[in-house]
């Protein structure tokens, strides 16, 4: 692991929407870490799902909808809430955010995908933290990410990062799925060149997120292929940014080698 100068952090919606007592020191403490390393010079990106979790419980929902212009109108609700979190506790540390909303053209048309590129080139050089989202509220079947893995990845790649962190409620990639099997074992280095999305059961996921686990091993298996190293760990590890920032052993750290 070298010495990290451009981070991108990927937070789930399973952890922005657990309403768990730990939940919100969870991502606040989340934000401390990331300002404190902002402040010794790395640059950060988060990548943050949520927005439509965010919106069911401002409007105080039961149940997650189905239909895409229901989930668009809750993205709608929920982004403002969203940012509004991350805006409150990153200001505690006197940090700079902006909001970036894409879709899959975005990263497919060259045009859009140079703007995109200098924009966020300017952000960092500005020393402002973009948070990234999927544009929701615009985005159809045909031109959506699905889940924000894929776009952790793609932003990623775009933005040349030394290091990319997947947050999720799990320790980090298990050889099966821990919350079925006791004897599940960690695997905690792994050459994504040897690696089978499909070799485990792990496409289980939140009622709240778009993802399960294979979109998560899609994800690092784009990002190292294009020379970015990627962790998968638990977002209620204590401090495990600066852990991660300190080259600590934390989840699962996946590297591409032949």
């Amino acid at each position: 692991m070298n010495n990290y100068r451009k981070v991108i952090i990927k937070i789930g919606s399973a952890l922005i929407n657990d309403d768990s007592s730990h939940n919100e020191n969870s991502i606040e403490n989340i934000c401390a870490q990331i300002s404190k390393g902002h402040s010794d010079g790395i640059k950060f990106a988060v990548v943050s799902s949520g927005a439509i979790s965010q919106g069911i419980s401002y409007l105080d929902m039961s149940e997650k909808p189905s239909k895409l212009e229901e989930l668009q109108a809750l993205a709608a609700v929920g982004q403002q809430q969203l940012m509004k979190m991350y805006e409150s506790y990153f200001s505690k540390y006197d940090k700079k955010i902006a909001q970036v909303l894409l879709t899959h053209d975005d990263m497919n048309n060259p045009e859009r995908y140079l703007n995109a590129k200098a924009t966020f080139d300017n952000l960092l050089s500005l020393d402002v933290i973009p948070v990234i989202n999927e544009n929701d509220v615009v985005a159809t079947e045909e031109i959506r990410f699905g889940d924000n893995d894929t776009l952790a990845a793609m932003v990623s790649n775009m933005m040349e990062a030394d290091l990319m962190v997947i947050l999720t409620n799990q320790d980090g990639y298990f050889d099966k799925n821990p919350d079925k099997y006791p004897d599940a074992k960690i695997i905690k280095k792994c050459n994504t060149k040897n690696l089978n999305e499909d070799d485990f059961n792990l496409d289980e996921k939140s009622s709240v997120g778009t993802g399960g686990f294979k979109t998560k091993i899609r994800s690092v298996k784009m990002a190292t292929t294009r020379h970015c190293p990627s962790i998968i760990a638990s977002g209620y590890r204590k401090d495990v940014i600066k852990q991660i920032l300190s080259k600590k052993i934390i989840g699962t750290f996946f590297y591409s080698e032949e």
